[in-house]
This record gives C-alpha cells, structure tokens and sequence, in this order.
C-alpha cells in the first residue's frame, strides 16, 4: 500500500474495474482515516492564511471515521449515511467504540476480537435482564389441560411441524 500510495483513486477503480453502482462506493463504504501530518502555516507576501474547518453535510461513504492528531489529543469525526444509519444507532456505535478502546487499553496484549463492545449497563441487560424469563407453571393443570387451553387461545396458531407438514392446534 505504501509502495502505490499515490496512484489516484480513480486510477484504482479504473484498474480494478468492480461493478459500478450508484448507491454505493465502488471499492468499500467504511473508512478510517487519521490525519497526523502536522499542519503548517502557510505564508506568502502581502497574505495572511489560516486553516479553517468546513462542515460538510454529505457522507462520501455509509461510515466514515477521521481523526485528528492535535496537541490536546486526538478529534474526531464520525460521518455516515442518513438513509442507512439514524443518530440512535451511530450513537451507540460510537458508546462501543469507546468501550473496545477501553477495553484496549486495560489490556493491551489482548487480540480485538477477544475485547468487549459492551458497556457494563449493557451486558447486565443482555445477559440478565433480556434474558429473565421465568415464569410461573401452573401446577395444579395437567399437560392435556395446557394443551387444551392454548388450542382454545390460538386455535390456528401452528402446533406441531415435521418436515414439510403443519398441524395448527385446531387439527391436531
């Protein structure tokens, strides 16, 4: 990649010829890019020039991670496809990306794919709280009686399937 790094672009895609679609990028829709080549002033006679951040209102790909490297750190800006991701959802995906870099962090040595998305909150609903599901068995009934109640309930309901057959509890 450092060896072809500045053929162009379009170059590439010409080369590579994939099939073309409007609704996407040709090559890939998620991108990572890290700025940290440090920014110099520019300077000519009789003009004074300064960067300056524009905001852009348009995705060029479904996701898009940029991140500055700044004295203070790093910023970052994360642009994606209103009609593929709402503002919950990248919301979310930015919270699991925090918590993979944490997670990171606290252990180094350990393989991506063995580190967590999930913050604390949301493992306890995961494996806890989504997966209560108890319930009380009525005791006093037996299993003809159950049945019989539920064929009333959901009479079309399906009861029992075996290969390509259906029985609703109704027939059965």
């Amino acid at each position: 990649a450092f060896e072809h790094q500045d053929v162009p672009f379009e170059k590439l895609v010409e080369e590579l010829a994939p099939k073309r679609s409007l609704s996407h990028s040709p090559l890939f829709q998620v991108s990572f890019t890290l700025q940290n080549t440090p920014a110099s002033a520019l300077s000519l006679p009789g003009l004074s020039l300064r960067l300056m951040e524009l905001q852009s209102h348009v995705a060029r790909f479904d996701l898009a991670l940029i991140l500055t490297d700044t004295p203070d750190g790093f910023d970052g800006t994360l642009e994606y496809n209103t009609d593929l991701f709402d503002v919950s959802t990248v919301a979310r995906l930015v919270t699991h990306f925090q918590a993979l870099l944490r997670a990171a962090l606290r252990s180094p040595d350990t393989r991506v794919d063995s580190l967590s998305l999930l913050t604390g909150a949301e493992r306890q609903q995961v494996l806890v709280d989504w997966n209560a599901t108890g319930a009380e068995y009525p005791r006093e009934a037996s299993v003809h009686q159950l049945f019989s109640a539920q064929a009333a309930r959901t009479p079309d309901a399906i009861a029992v399937e075996a290969e390509r057959a259906t029985l609703t509890y109704r027939q059965l």
